[in-house]
């Protein structure tokens, strides 16, 4: 998948720079380039220097709100 499906298929947004820094920080990664934080899903799309750019995304369950686990997949540029 490439970033501009990864944009279409999520719905992503560019983000501020002083939230992608809070975000870089609590990811532990390098920058966060784009995200979108929904009731019960979230995506970001991050650059990490040893993995390069990656697609963070994790959903909430309905019923026990609890997170079903976070898939990062490559993104190609």
């Amino acid at each position: 998948m490439t970033v501009e499906q990864a944009i279409k298929k999520y719905k992503l947004q560019p983000v501020s720079v002083s939230v992608a820094k809070v975000k870089a920080k609590e990811l532990n990664v390098e920058e966060v380039l784009y995200m979108n934080v929904q009731k019960n899903k979230y995506a970001y799309i991050v650059k990490d220097g040893a993995r390069g750019i990656m697609l963070y995304s994790d959903e909430r369950s309905l019923y026990t709100k609890l997170y079903k686990g976070l898939k990062m997949t490559p993104l190609q540029p």
